[in-house]
């Protein structure tokens, strides 16, 4: 199947709408489970991310764990229902601009990550280099788990 490349106007609009819809609800949830990971949040406002003070004593308090859990799951899933549900859908489908590239694109923050490598990479270079190379292994074995079940 070919992908619809031309939207009119109206269709346009509703592409827009249905991933900033998607986008948002998915942003908050990761938000709020980056708040209940750290219940010093409102008095650091980094939720979640690295801490920005120096008060932790061990490095692995820097490391962002919840939001790489997020990007695991979130490349999981996504890797399932393209390869599921939405296998075939046109990529301007509403459902899949919805899901995909909405609600997992808000949900999952790869460049939220950027910030969390500059506060490891003042407290440790080498460290930071291990959890941005485990950031993307966790990509390519989220992924290979999520066609691991339709590829038997």
């Amino acid at each position: 199947m070919r992908p619809n490349t031309s939207l009119s106007p109206r269709q346009l609009l509703f592409a827009i709408l249905t991933v900033a819809g998607g986008g948002g609800v998915g942003t908050l949830l990761r938000d709020l489970l980056l708040k209940i990971n750290d219940p010093r949040c409102p008095a650091n406002g980094w939720c979640g991310y690295a801490p920005l003070q120096n008060s932790a004593p061990k490095f692995s308090d820097y490391i962002p764990w919840v939001l790489l859990a997020i990007n695991f799951v979130g490349v999981i899933a996504v890797t399932r229902l393209l390869r599921g549900s939405l296998k075939g859908h046109d990529p301007n489908d509403l459902a899949r601009l919805l899901i995909i590239t909405g609600f997992f694109g808000g949900l999952t923050s790869y460049s939220g990550l950027f910030v969390d490598f500059d506060v490891l990479w003042h407290r440790s270079i080498a460290g930071c280099l291990l959890v941005a190379a485990m950031a993307i292994l966790s990509g390519f074995f989220g992924a290979w788990l999520g066609l691991r079940r339709w590829s038997r």
